[in-house]
């Protein structure tokens, strides 16, 4: 058996085409390809861990309206794409 190791999404989706197996792919990565006929999905519906998305920034700089739009337009996009984590439970801390 071949394990394949990677770390960038783009590395995983170009597997894929080239007929490497079954990959776990995001569906915006992948949702063009299965619409051409070049990907078919396999185990819709079951359920994946999610992967954590961060934004780093030095915490010591003033947060420029320029970076409160880019990160405001990336909480947008990934709510539109993975709904999963707008779903997320909300852990507060006393």
């Amino acid at each position: 058996m071949v394990v394949l190791a990677v770390d960038d999404g783009n590395a995983l989706l170009s597997a894929a085409l080239v007929c490497t197996g079954i990959l776990p792919i995001p569906h915006h990565m992948a949702d063009g390809h299965v619409a051409s006929g070049e990907l078919e999905p396999l185990f819709e519906g079951w359920p994946c861990d999610s992967m954590p998305v961060y934004l780093a920034h030095p915490p010591n700089r003033h947060v420029s309206a320029r970076l409160r739009v880019s990160i405001d337009r990336v909480v947008e996009r990934m709510a539109i794409h993975a709904p999963m984590a707008s779903q997320r439970k909300t852990i507060r801390r006393s």
